[in-house]
């Protein structure tokens, strides 16, 4: 049972994101592909990585990594910031653009933490908390993520 739970909330979840982003079909066209909102979506969720780090995540040759990464700056979703302690290497950072398309799975994930906060005791959140991260931590060591404290930003 608890992985039909889990499956369930993690299926709502997308349902909820692919209703919007098909919503807003009707008022604009769409730029993102399905491989590049995967790519932002692993971009963002990397924190700023290089090119090299992402095409290494994503099984990718680095040719193949690079022209994914170039048709989403010319898209304007976005922009490679030369590195500061390395001068060849390029971060990956996610456009205003980008951020205000994520924003509307986003918005949904923050409605749905709002509403447990209102249903749930402040003791079953604080476990809930320390569940979803021995979840995260713990129990999907495969996929390393950079610490996040907050919604994200354009950086």
């Amino acid at each position: 049972m608890l992985d039909q739970a889990f499956e369930q909330v993690y299926t709502k979840f997308k349902l909820h994101f692919y209703q919007q982003i098909f919503s807003k079909f009707e008022n604009r066209e769409a730029t993102l592909t399905t491989v590049e909102s995967f790519c932002m979506e692993v971009i963002l969720a990397l924190g700023q990585p290089t090119i090299a780090e992402f095409s290494k995540l994503m099984n990718l040759s680095t040719p193949n990594a690079s022209y994914k990464i170039n048709n989403l700056v010319k898209k304007g979703y976005l922009k490679k910031v030369q590195s500061s302690a390395d001068k060849r290497e390029y971060h990956l950072v996610p456009t205003q653009k980008y951020i205000d398309y994520y924003n509307i799975s986003y918005a949904y994930l923050q409605e749905v933490v709002d509403r447990a906060k209102h249903r749930f005791s402040p003791e079953d959140l604080q476990k809930l908390e320390q569940m979803l991260h021995i979840v995260s931590d713990e129990l999907m060591p495969e996929i390393p993520l950079p610490s996040r404290a907050s919604a994200p930003a354009e950086g």
